[in-house]
């Protein structure tokens, strides 16, 4: 193991009655960006706090660089973390906020100055060290921030949730910049959010909780390509996968409601499955599709998404033409089978090795 990575074994936290991680096993990679993803309360946070020492989990230990640091304090981990506030000293400008816990750790001036010099260099704000945080943007606090935590030059950056303050573009201008500075520094940085575009953007690797437990840790396009189980399937995309129930009986799968595909399958017995597909994989007018009803357009100038009604279920298409679709409009959907992913009904996990071959 690299001498900067990180290693989780058996974590377990519990708030009261309420259990935030259960035995939660993740190795990060030594300079990997690592995205720990999913929705509120399934504990992302909490991870982050653990292993920067904030919080002490019930069970499990915390490795750092091969050094076990489960009872090591804060301060002796070699980590900066960059919180969703910011966290800035109000009554400090910018150069004393960056510089603040260099002159903590004893680091001469020179050597100080040096530090905020290259963060304010690296992250734009040259011109903003003498300001005070009132005088500056919310783009520019979370800057100042981050300067603050790439200043101390430790081997683990830790970000909880730091662009949710921020508007839309301001958001993707810091998606970049972060991108930017990490293949820069090169440090192990592990970034807590629950906005699945911030994780697709900035990852190397997304670690996807749910409900305290790693439902999948894979690159962004394995998770969006090839879920594991129908919540990544349905958590991951906008819009999401559609997951429709199904059924396989003799030689076809049946979705419900209406129509079927035709399949051989190894099993011998009906099987409950649900059948995941992506909405820019399902044909609008096909030929020899399933018969649908559009229900609503949402036009969002590059593309539509196209809401259809299948029997009882809903399905998302994504057209990127200039067909105008109109509610009651009936319509057939094409599946390609070699973009649908096979799901248990029951457990939502993902099935690989069911189906010898399939075809519409």
């Amino acid at each position: 193991m690299s001498a900067t990575a990180i290693q989780v074994r058996g974590l377990s936290k519990r708030f009261g009655q309420r259990t935030v991680m259960d035995r939660l096993d993740i190795d990060f990679a030594a300079g990997e960006f690592t995205v720990v993803l999913g929705p509120s309360g399934c504990g992302k946070s909490t991870l982050l706090r653990v292993i920067a020492g904030l919080e002490e989990a019930e069970q499990g230990t915390v490795s750092i660089g091969g050094a076990d640091v489960t009872r090591t304090p804060p301060q002796n981990r070699g980590c900066a973390m960059v919180f969703q506030n910011y966290a800035l000293y109000p009554h400090m400008s910018v150069r004393d906020n960056i510089g603040y816990a260099l002159k903590l750790a004893g680091l001469a001036r020179a050597e100080r100055d040096r530090r905020i010099g290259e963060a304010a260099e690296l992250l734009g704000l040259r011109d903003l060290l003498e300001r005070k945080p009132a005088q500056l943007s919310g783009g520019q606090r979370q800057r100042v921030a981050i300067g603050r935590a790439i200043a101390r030059r430790q081997r683990v950056l830790l970000f909880d949730e730091p662009l949710s303050n921020l508007d839309a573009k301001l958001r993707h201008d810091m998606r970049m910049e972060l991108r930017r500075l990490h293949s820069e520094i090169g440090a192990t940085t592990i970034f807590v959010t629950h906005d699945q575009v911030e994780a697709m953007t900035l990852a190397d690797r997304v670690v996807l909780l749910n409900q305290g437990r790693v439902e999948q840790a894979d690159t962004p396009m394995a998770l969006y390509h090839q879920p594991r189980s129908t919540f990544v399937a349905g958590f991951i995309g906008t819009p999401p996968m559609n997951v429709l129930t199904a059924v396989h009986v003799g030689e076809e799968v049946a979705i419900d409601g209406s129509g079927s595909l035709r399949a051989t399958t190894r099993a011998d017995q009906p099987t409950a499955l649900k059948l995941g597909i992506r909405p820019e994989a399902i044909e609008l007018g096909a030929v020899n599709g399933i018969a649908a009803e559009v229900e609503a357009v949402e036009d969002l100038g590059s593309h539509r998404v196209v809401y259809t009604r299948m029997g009882q279920q809903r399905v998302l298409a994504i057209d990127h033409g200039r067909r105008a679709w109109m509610p009651k409009e009936a319509v057939c959907l094409g599946f390609p089978l070699q973009a649908i992913c096979w799901f248990d009904a029951a457990r939502g996990e993902r099935i690989d090795s069911m189906f010898e071959d399939a075809q519409a």
